[in-house]
């Protein structure tokens, strides 16, 4: 669970592999396999907050 300012949100991270140093996901848009650090957050509605499903280039 992660903490942002004073509200408690559940973050979830969705990934694929893991490189070496950190945890991989497939962009869905360009096919490619890329570090968790290529993809953006998202704070959803019910207040959970997700990595996007497309990389930051694809964005």
């Amino acid at each position: 669970m992660a903490l942002f300012g004073n509200d408690k949100q559940r973050t979830t991270v969705n990934s694929s592999g893991y490189n070496g140093s950190e945890p991989t996901r497939i962009c869905p848009k360009c096919g490619k396999e890329k570090p968790l650090s290529e993809f953006g957050f998202r704070k959803m509605g019910n207040g959970e907050v997700r990595n996007q499903s497309w990389c930051k280039d694809c964005r």
